[in-house]
């Protein structure tokens, strides 16, 4: 298996069934972001590590794709890169970031069309990288 068959197959089952499992059991979902996000005013340090973790990770994908220019390791690199735009506001922007992911977590039907499009997506990079 290449780098981007192994990329796509774990990073479509994780957006798909935790995508799924967000939108059909969002309260273990609304108590780990009240926990993560709920008290803290100033952005801990674990996002930053984070981000420098998706930092690497999108780099070393856009290397790998240099190297095989294929019409499917662009689609598997253009879903890792998107990774690196929801972590950057995190960073960047931590309390109107954390406002924004707080309602999301309040309002219950745009949770789940936001998770259910995620699993879509998580589906399609899954079978993507089963089948090709």
């Amino acid at each position: 298996m290449t780098y981007f068959k192994i990329l796509s197959v774990i990073l479509g089952a994780w957006m798909a069934l935790g995508g799924a499992g967000i939108a059909f059991f969002p309260e273990p979902w609304k108590q780990l972001v009240g926990k993560l996000y709920g008290e803290q005013e100033e952005r801990p340090r674990w996002i930053l590590i984070a981000g420098a973790w998706v930092l690497l990770l999108v780099l070393w994908t856009w290397l790998e794709f240099l190297k095989a220019m294929t019409l499917e390791n662009f689609v598997v690199t253009l879903v890792v890169s998107l990774a690196l735009a929801k972590i950057t506001p995190l960073i960047f922007f931590y309390k109107k970031s954390r406002e924004i992911l707080r309602a999301l977590i309040r309002e219950p039907l745009a949770l789940r069309v936001v998770m259910l499009s995620t699993a879509a997506v998580g589906s399609a990079l899954l079978m993507m990288g089963i089948f090709f």
